[in-house]
């Protein structure tokens, strides 16, 4: 019971974080010309995470399913930490 708690909290929260961020880094930056860009290749992290938590609902793949949503978490995380040079390398 307290297993599916932490990871249906795990998920809300990952995921929200994954689709804020991959949404704003999507989105058209500060550019020298007129036309935005967009950069769709950030919303990926997003899809990756997507079949990380579709994943999670068959027993056998669950726990390669969390391992999956944790991959974009992370990236995402350690860009932050790394953007407010709390850590570097």
């Amino acid at each position: 019971m307290i297993e599916k708690i932490i990871r249906h909290s795990w998920n809300v929260i990952s995921g929200l974080f994954v689709l804020l961020l991959s949404l704003w880094l999507s989105g058209p930056g500060i550019a020298e010309t007129d036309t935005p860009q967009h950069r769709w290749y950030f919303m990926l992290w997003f899809v990756l995470w997507t079949v990380g938590f579709i994943l999670q609902f068959r027993p056998r793949t669950k726990w390669f399913g969390l391992f999956i949503t944790l991959v974009p978490t992370l990236y995402y995380f350690i860009s932050v930490l790394k953007a407010a040079e709390v850590i570097s390398y």
